[in-house]
């Protein structure tokens, strides 16, 4: 009999502890107290063990839980888990809760389920240990069985907290920032629910398909109306392919529109955070199958201000729903939001003939709807007027198209014209009746106020008049929305109930969007003014019953929000849940949240532009602007407004194809000796309906791209003599313009910068060198300049007005004095002097006026600039409020959408692609179920399959959330520098073969390289967190847990990785040939239309190269050769994996390190050499920083109580090994020594005194010639800074000078009577006679005798007596000891004649001591030795100790901001890290403890303690000190300490350096993110000029790094230098050009060895693609910094090295 059988044959009445206790007498195993005089301990365990075991347990408890009932279960739980606890205290609880669904567990009421969690809670009380849940989710063999489980569980709300899903939920906390803060309450809520659980939903989803698949659905069911919101998003999310539930997603999606749930808002809005894709494509799908759900998806978007980018800034791809997007057009047209007129042939117009088959399809539908209607068939809800259909008509009329579809249109039109009046009769019917529109409106609110309607019910009532094809009840809606301003005045003699309804309506309406941009602003002045009243009139409650209403929308109203926020009745009433929320609001600001825009109503009520404005196009053809707005959606430059277009006879159109290309032929052929013909033969093809399209697409595009020919282009325009094709050519240069001012990738391309400056040109010379003004409403050159300065764009508009400006030298009426260009030069006179200019900008400016034959200087500054207008607070607050777009989408694809105009004419824009998750092609979950390795969890998954699923799910999850950002970046990147490339080395090429060949190998390599490059860390990393996360929920030992993590992504890290690099391939493929397609078309048509090669002439003339350039490397009109092919072919070998790369950089020679300052230079000889100004330049930076650490020491230290480590002493090592490795190392030394000279007289410190004469004597070892012209000039240089005592003395003891030479001289000044010498020689021989010099004071006998006779000619002051007989009182204690009775005098004299012989006689003196007192001296010296070395050893295992609890509390999910910051707070107080001493041993101890955890990891993943040390330094950098330099004291100290125990691992134990390149590159790389992410954070302590000033700390440190002294360290060094959060804000400032040219000099000189001997192993090919990598990323995003050094790191490329050599010369 099993224990569950006793169990129940004893019956409940008996107790639990007592059937227990006999079940395990009578099978052999009394409890653990009673078997310890039966046996051992383990022979007791094991009984227990085999009687206990997890499947009795569960099969008892199983039965008990079937058998209980909410009426009667009378077992104990506790009881059961306590008895079973003392018999069996090893019982796996986890496994008997895993055994359960297959012990016949059916569970027949809540009490049951409530049974087996007690039994595990109170077995596990105390342990910490959570209920294993993951259980339920699991295939049980029972279905039915687990849905009744399910049931129970999810009803109860005792165990409802021990069911959270932690590894699968359907949200996560993190979009809490995106959410306005009135849904944060509903969230928090839905947050902790049981049903926020993705694994639940997808075991139901099985369950449907099961026995018990009706027991599913109702338990779905009852799923749906407790959290609707939970459940739908989780089908959602799961995108689980199942019929019934695919119609359950739609239908309870279609629910959620028509607010049928509660919290739809909230719902929609998470939907979009994480289906944003999918969001649109269901509601595509819901308008198809019902168009009536059209005006509540609008409702949806708006809400979530995705309505502006849909219908705004259609694309392409969104042809397939054109359908749906003119629909939603409509009605925002009869909503106001947009003009319907100017919207849709503007969409004709961007889209062009690639939508006309679907808007003949759009016609078709609507007109056999209206058919339809007017038989009878249909109430024509989604109807369209005939105004709007008239608008399509129109639109479609004018476009080219082809016969068929010509005739479609036709025929459509035909059954309009039948259909249209009684259309127009059904529009018109009543709406001229104005008393019965009034009479209706009246009765709505008769309605309301009688209670026959609720508010919510008037209110779609309202939206059915707002939306209706009728005119006369669009009328009635805008009468009942004018009735509360209308009554507003009476509103104080209104009784309360109806006052109450009105407030409530009123706050509905602004909720749902439903007032127009023209009336919201008056409703919310209303609002405004009515709080504004007394808090005790009924106009003020009237205000807070409507702000009750409208909670979910007053975030979007910042203006509103702000204005209310100022009134002190509103703020007074502080239980009003309105005040809170918008306390709470203004509070928090939000400066930096990816928000959605404010709605265009809201804007209109602040004076800003509207979200939805009219867009439509000014005429047909015209092309709308890629990104016309800056970075808050708002154009930056608003003074450049083209003009209206000329008005002709005829519509703009495109010419057919043939035309097209005869008029390019001619115009590409065009020059002076064939003017004439070419212009005539223009003439007859060009008509004044392709004067648009000539304009933008001929002249325009070229005057762009070809500033030398633009006098022969104005004379071809001249000479055509059509004064309406100037203007249309004027207007399309100011719309140029305006993009190019206006986009955001100008500012970062040069190229798009040059296409602005050359319009400049072009512009000035149609109208300035012509004697045309340039009209005031067209460009207002001043406004311009102030908003460049405005928008810190001052790099766009200083050259832009002057290459206008630069044209009135050939104007006869705009030069100077003219009063228009001198008020011009003005405004740059100003910003000359006051704005900081950059050196570039100043120059144009000069250039400019060395033109006009002006001087800057002379020119009168205006004071435009200086008298901007600046914002009160509260106006700023405002503003920011304004910026704030609550939910929107301002991901990286937004923030860099486009690159602007090509560069080229052959070349599209490169745009940065906006991938999702939702994106990924790649079918990743079929990928990792082909391919995913599980050695590391093979028996786990073996014995729970589902927990493999689980694992597909959670790394699918992973890797279309990071992936997608790194990929639109690899691809932006790599089809950018593609197609600069390209474009430049074949433009002789006339094989678009060939072309597309090398793009594509290109554009491939580079992209699937810089995906893996960019996410493989971050994939590691998450991976690891998330499998660690979710193997600790199924109660694996901790040990245990981390194995199979570290496991699982070693594993699968490269599969990650290879689907990353997959989907960029094919995405950057598709792309090159998107934007190199006209490339390849031009070469193609020449071929086959002339039967000539095409070559780029445009772009090959505008190649310059210099003067020693290779003859070979040139490009050539006949195409590239085979060798310069090949380069192509080797992106097709670029590594992509680690594993990969080996152990290559291990594989290099470890170069000599440096132990003291005296052997600094031993391994410096065989690195790279530099020229002597090179050296000194580095020089001066080292010494200034070394300067400042000397005179920052305290006045009593010296050298030799530094440690070797100290900072002072590694820059003192920097200048020996910088001095050593010159190319002309005695002029270097010369140099350096001249410079060490003046630091020295000029330190007022010990220690730099020490240091500086320590330098100063190596530089002397170092050249004969340096040694003997300091010694000289240090000897006999007549110097009153030589006067310097501790200096002498110093100089002395290194030897520098003799005592000697420096007695003879101060002697000679003495007499010379030098008042300074005097004083000198005073201060000196007191310095003496206090003893702890090297020399005596008898040394200096003839200073000594000059004093005397100075004191005897009674001249001399009162000091220099007193030091001549302090120097007779000594000289006469000696004479004493020596010979009894000798003249004071005498004495002196000769003992100065005679110091050699005193000195022997020391010596000799020191040599006869006594044995026994040396050997004291050596004990007591070895004792004090072993002492400190125990006591450092103390202290070091003391502060890692510290980081290691540090870590602990760090990695704690409960530690929060405050508690962390507390724990460093009292850190500080316990050590005194302000010392530089302290704070270097610290450091240098937490290094080495990083390094030892990451031993015991094994080497895989082990970083846990090197993020908690870099988190411990931002705390300390952090709370160290209020000023810059002493927080930067941490940061220094703390790269410091790295780098020295880098060099002293790679000299000492070069065997194991490799293995902690690792932790290294984690610690290093780890500040520096850090500092990025306090920046972008606005932390207070992390400004910019301090995150530079990081920077270039870590800078410094890859200095000493330099790979020719640590080759080992040459991998991470790389990857560090090229770091995205380091090379760039290092080169982002002229100021860091020159460390990164430095850095990446060291990087080519290191291979400059390799290369010229021929011994290019695997490693140094790695590492020459790497370099070449960065710099071509460099070339692309830094061409001005590449620009400046390109000559410079030329010099460093090896001379084999041609690919390298040609990429930096293309700069």
């Amino acid at each position: 009999m099993g224990l569950a059988e006793q169990l129940l044959g004893a019956g409940s009445h008996t107790s639990a502890t007592d059937i227990i206790a006999e079940y395990a007498h009578q099978n052999g195993a009394g409890s653990s107290a009673d078997t310890s005089n039966k046996g051992t301990a383990g022979d007791s365990n094991g009984q227990q063990q085999g009687v206990f075991t997890p499947e009795n347990v569960a099969r008892a408890l199983a039965l008990l839980a079937s058998s209980a009932t909410d009426e009667n279960n009378e077992w104990s739980a506790e009881e059961i888990a306590a008895s079973l606890c003392k018999h069996c205290p090893s019982l796996s609880w986890e496994d008997v809760i895993y055994k359960l669904p297959y012990s016949n567990l059916s569970v027949k009421s809540e009490a049951g389920a409530v049974f087996i969690v007690d039994v595990f809670l109170a077995a596990t009380a105390g342990q910490n240990r959570p209920f294993p849940y993951s259980f339920m989710y699991e295939i049980w063999p029972d279905a039915a069985a687990q849905v009744a489980f399910l049931r129970y569980t999810l009803h109860s709300s005792s165990i409802a907290p021990h069911l959270l899903d932690k590894h699968m939920p359907t949200i996560l906390a993190d979009p809490v920032d995106l959410l306005y803060k009135a849904y944060h309450t509903e969230f928090a809520r839905i947050l902790t629910s049981p049903w926020n659980s993705l694994s639940l939903i997808l075991v139901l989803s099985h369950l449907l398909d099961s026995k018990a698949s009706d027991d599913a659905r109702s338990l779905l069911e009852a799923g749906i109306a407790q959290e609707p919101l939970l459940v739908t998003l989780a089908l959602a999310r799961l995108k689980i392919q199942h019929p019934r539930l695919q119609a359950l997603l739609q239908h309870n999606v279609a629910r959620f529109l028509k607010r049928d749930f509660g919290h739809n808002g909230l719902f929609f809005e998470l939907f979009r955070i994480y289906e944003k894709k999918m969001m649109m494509a269901f509601f595509c799908n819901i308008y198809r199958k019902d168009p009536a759900f059209s005006r509540y998806i609008l409702d949806v978007l708006v809400d979530l201000g995705m309505a502006n980018d849909l219908l705004l800034v259609p694309k392409r791809d969104d042809i397939v729903m054109l359908d749906f997007i003119v629909d939603l057009a409509v009605f925002a047209s009869r909503r106001g939001m947009l003009s319907f007129e100017t919207w849709f042939p503007g969409l004709l117009a961007e889209l062009g003939s690639d939508m006309l088959h679907a808007s003949l399809e759009i016609m078709h539908t609507k007109i056999q709807l209206e058919a339809s209607r007017q038989r009878g068939e249909d109430k024509g809800m989604a109807a369209y007027s005939s105004a709007e259909l008239t608008i399509m008509f129109k639109a479609l009329g004018v476009m080219g198209m082809s016969p068929n579809n010509a005739a479609n249109l036709k025929a459509l039109y035909a059954q309009f014209v039948e259909l249209v009046g009684e259309l127009e009769r059904t529009e018109n019917e009543c709406s001229s009746d104005e008393g019965q529109i009034e009479k209706e409106a009246e009765s709505l609110f008769l309605r309301l106020y009688r209670g026959e309607l609720s508010v919510d019910h008037m209110a779609d009532t309202l939206e059915d008049l707002r939306d209706s094809l009728r005119i006369y009840m669009r009328k009635t809606y805008h009468h009942v929305i004018q009735y509360p301003l209308e009554e507003f005045s009476f509103f104080d003699n209104y009784p309360d109930k109806e006052l109450t309804i009105t407030g409530q309506l009123v706050g509905v309406l602004i909720q749902r969007h439903m007032l127009s941009p023209v009336s919201e602003p008056t409703i919310l002045e209303m609002l405004v003014k009515a709080l504004q009243s007394p808090a005790s009139s009924k106009s003020f409650h009237f205000g807070m019953t409507a702000l009750q209403a409208c909670l979910y929308r007053i975030e979007q109203l910042p203006m509103f929000c702000t204005r209310l926020y100022q009134i002190p009745a509103f703020n007074q009433n502080n239980n009003a849940p309105a005040v809170k929320l918008i306390k709470s609001i203004i509070a928090s600001v939000m400066p930096a949240r990816n928000a959605k825009a404010g709605s265009g109503t809201d804007r209109a009520h602040s004076g800003m532009t509207p979200v939805l404005e009219d867009t439509g196009l000014e005429a047909f053809g015209q092309s709308r602007p890629a990104n016309p707005r800056g970075a808050s959606g708002m154009r930056v430059f608003q003074s450049v407004r083209p003009p209206p277009l000329p008005e002709l006879d005829e519509a703009f159109a495109e010419p057919a194809e043939e035309t097209k290309d005869k008029l390019q032929f001619a115009v590409n052929n065009l020059d002076r000796s064939s003017l004439e013909e070419k212009t005539n033969e223009v003439d007859k093809l060009l008509q004044p309906k392709h004067f648009i399209w000539f304009s933008q697409e001929i002249m325009v595009k070229r005057a762009s791209q070809e500033p030398n020919y633009h006098s022969l282009y104005l004379q071809f325009v001249e000479a055509l003599n059509r004064p309406d094709l100037l203007k249309c050519i004027l207007r399309e240069t100011l719309v140029s313009i305006s993009r190019l001012l206006n986009a955001e990738s100008t500012v970062n391309s040069s190229s798009d910068r040059n296409n602005l400056k050359n319009l400049g040109a072009w512009l000035g010379g149609m109208t300035l060198a012509r004697d045309q003004p340039i009209l005031r409403e067209s460009v207002s050159f001043k406004d311009l300049l102030c908003e460049g300065y405005n928008s810190n764009r001052l790099n766009l508009a200083i050259p832009f007005v002057c290459k206008v400006l630069e044209q009135t030298t050939r104007s006869t009426v705009f030069h100077p004095p003219s009063p228009w260009l001198m008020s011009i030069m003005g405004v740059l006179a100003e910003l000359y002097a006051t704005a900081n200019l950059k050196l570039i900008l100043t120059f144009e400016v000069e250039v400019l006026c060395k033109a006009l034959s002006l001087d800057v200087k002379d020119i009168p500054a205006t004071s435009i600039v200086g008298r901007q207008p600046t914002r009160g607070s509260v106006d700023a607050l405002a503003s920011e409020f304004g910026k704030a777009t609550i939910g929107g989408e301002a991901g990286m694809g937004s923030a860099l959408a486009s690159d602007g105009a090509a560069d080229g004419g052959l070349a599209g824009a490169v745009q940065m692609p906006a991938i999702t998750g939702a994106d990924i092609t790649v079918d990743i979950l079929s990928v990792l179920s082909q391919h995913a390795s599980f050695h590391a969890a093979e028996s786990l998954f073996s014995q729970q399959p589902m927990l493999k699923k689980m694992f597909y799910i959670l790394t699918e999850r992973i890797i279309r959330k990071i992936i997608p950002v790194h990929v639109a970046r690899s691809i932006y990147v790599a089809v950018s520098c593609t197609r600069d490339t390209i474009q430049k080395d074949f433009c002789g090429e006339p094989n678009e073969e060939h072309v597309h060949r090398a793009a594509q190998v290109m554009a491939r390599g580079l992209a699937g390289a810089l995906a893996v490059s960019l996410c493989r860390e971050q994939l590691k990393n998450k991976l690891f967190l998330t499998m660690c996360d979710f193997l600790n929920g199924q109660a694996l030992p901790e040990q245990s847990v981390n194995m199979i993590a570290v496991g699982l992504v070693a594993d699968n890290l490269d599969l990650a990785c290879a689907i990353a690099e997959k989907e960029a391939i094919e995405r950057a493929s598709l792309q090159i040939d998107t934007v190199l397609s006209e490339s390849y078309m031009s070469r193609k048509r020449t071929r086959e239309r002339t039967g000539q090669p095409f070559y780029d002439l445009a772009r090959y003339s505008r190649l310059v190269y210099p003067g020693d350039f290779p003859e070979l490397l040139k490009v050539r009109l006949n195409g590239l050769q085979a060798g310069h092919l090949r380069i192509y072919e080797d992106f097709t070998q670029i590594p992509h994996f680690f594993s990969q790369i080996g152990s290559g950089a291990q594989g290099l020679e470890a170069g000599v390190g440096r132990d003291d300052i005296g052997s600094a230079s031993a391994g410096a000889d065989g690195g790279v050499k530099f020229s002597t100004a090179q050296c000194f330049e580095r020089f001066a930076g080292i010494i200034e920083d070394l300067d400042k650490t000397v005179s920052a020491a305290a006045a009593e230290v010296t050298l030799s109580q530094l440690p070797s480590q100290h900072e002072a002493c590694l820059y003192a090592r920097d200048i020996l090994v910088l001095a050593v490795r010159s190319a002309s190392p005695d002029d270097t030394a010369m140099d350096f020594a001249q410079a060490l000279v003046n630091y020295l007289y000029r330190s007022e410190t010990r220690l730099g005194i020490d240091l500086y004469v320590l330098l100063l004597a190596r530089m002397c070892e170092m050249s004969g010639r340096v040694a003997k012209e300091v010694t000289s000039w240090l000897a006999f240089a007549d110097d009153e800074r030589k006067f310097n005592v501790a200096a002498t003395l110093a100089l002395i003891g290194e030897g520098l000078v003799s005592t000697d030479d420096e007695d003879g001289q101060v002697a000679r000044l003495i007499e010379a009577n030098r008042p300074g010498a005097v004083d000198f020689a005073v201060r000196l021989l007191r310095r003496v006679l206090a003893g702890g010099t090297a020399v005596s004071a008898q040394a200096f006998g003839k200073t000594a005798q000059g004093l005397a006779k100075l004191a005897q000619s009674g001249q001399a002051s009162a000091q220099v007596t007193k030091v001549v007989e302090d120097l007779k009182a000594a000289d006469d204690m000696q004479a004493g000891d020596a010979q009894p009775g000798q003249s004071a005098d005498g004495g002196l004299a000769r003992e100065a004649e005679d110091v050699p012989a005193m000195k022997e006689s020391a010596q000799e003196e020191v040599g006869s001591a006594p044995a026994n007192r040396q050997q004291e001296t050596a004990n007591r010296q070895d004792t004090a030795s072993r002492q400190d070395a125990a006591s450092r050893q103390q202290e070091t295992a003391s502060y890692q100790h510290i980081l290691l609890n540090w870590a602990r509390v760090y990695d704690h999910p409960a530690a929060g901001e405050a508690e962390l910051t507390t724990l460093v707070r009292q850190l500080l107080q316990q050590i005194p890290l302000h010392e530089t001493r302290v704070e270097a041993a610290f450091f240098r101890a937490c290094v080495g403890a990083v390094l030892a955890f990451y031993d015991q990891s094994g080497g895989r993943g082990g970083f846990q303690v090197a993020d908690a040390l870099v988190k411990l330094v931002v705390f300390v950098t952090r709370l160290g000190g209020r000023d810059g330099q002493a927080r930067l004291q941490t940061v220094r100290m703390f790269l410091s300490s790295v780098t020295l125990v880098i060099v002293d691992i790679h000299e000492t134990r070069p065997e194991a350096f490799g293995a902690y390149q690792r932790p290294f590159f984690r610690l290093l790389s780890g500040i520096l993110g850090e500092a990025h992410a306090a920046f972008r954070a606005e932390e207070a302590w992390c400004s910019e000029q301090t995150l530079h000033a990081i920077v270039g700390l870590l800078g410094e440190s890859l200095r000493l790094l330099d790979p020719g002294l640590v080759p080992g360290f040459s991998f991470v060094w790389l990857m560090l230098a090229s770091h995205r959060f380091f090379l760039p804000r290092l080169v982002e400032s002229r100021a860091g050009w020159a460390l990164a040219a430095e850095l990446l000099e060291r990087q080519l000189r290191f291979l400059e060895p390799f290369v010229e001997a021929d011994q290019v192993s695997e490693p140094v090919k790695l590492l020459y693609r790497g370099i070449v990598c960065v710099i071509l990323v460099v070339l692309h995003d830094f061409p001005e910094f590449l620009a400046s050094y390109a000559l410079r790191l030329s010099d460093a490329v090896p001379t084999n090295c041609v690919q390298l050599r040609n990429l930096l010369l293309s700069a």
